[in-house]
């Protein structure tokens, strides 16, 4: 399991540095003031005044416009790091802000095309990117598969996501899935920086490969 969590973050690091131009108004370490501390309940206690305030605006906000993006990123963002800097996946506390985390980034990316704007798609990505990573620090490599396929829906050219959607099909157990995306990434790019690390994740999934269903979008 170790081992699984250590090679998903190897990947993760990959996919925010190459795509930290799209995401970087939106992930959620590009926040000023992200300290220590953490939410309970539904309120907010994290010990950082600009966690507590980034939550709390959202939150009234969204008390009076459900739908506002602004404010449904905010909460979702400011719940994510309130998650964050809790020490230990076994704490109640982190496992709550994360889950709402992922609620309010539900919410944002089910707006309309309209309410989020002519860059719909990439915004979608960015907060999908975001709750892949919530699902990582959970433990749910399951979700995380899922949500990687719903990324490549909107760019299935990405051939970074194929990284990402190995790496957490092989941490879930899902060899085969695992296969088929290294594989689907070598043919998109072939001549790619990462191209032998893939190959060698390849050799060793097939020594045993499971029987599970294929990963491939």
């Amino acid at each position: 399991m170790l081992l699984n969590r250590q090679r998903v973050k190897f990947w993760q690091r990959i996919i925010f540095g190459a795509m930290a131009v799209l995401m970087a108004s939106f992930l959620i370490f590009g926040y000023s003031g992200v300290a220590s501390g953490c939410s309970h309940g539904s309120g907010v206690n994290t010990g950082s005044s600009a966690i507590d305030k980034q939550v709390k605006t959202a939150v009234a906000t969204l008390a009076k416009t459900p739908n506002d993006p602004t404010a449904l990123l905010g909460a979702a963002q400011g719940y994510q790091a309130a998650g964050y800097v809790q020490s230990g996946l076994t704490s109640a506390t982190q496992t709550n802000d994360l889950t709402k985390a992922l609620g309010y980034y539900d919410r944002y990316i089910a707006l309309s095309n309209a309410a989020l704007g002519a860059t719909a798609g990439g915004l979608r990505v960015a907060a999908l990117q975001n709750e892949a990573q919530i699902y990582g620090e959970l433990v749910d490599y399951k979700s995380a598969v899922a949500t990687y396929k719903k990324m490549l829906k909107l760019q299935p050219h990405n051939t970074l996501l194929y990284l990402q959607l190995g790496s957490n099909a092989a941490a879930s157990g899902d060899t085969a899935g695992a296969i088929a995306a290294y594989q689907t990434f070598l043919k998109l790019a072939p001549h790619s920086q990462y191209a032998a690390k893939v190959k060698l994740a390849l050799a060793q999934l097939k020594i045993s490969p499971s029987p599970s269903a294929s990963a491939t979008p």
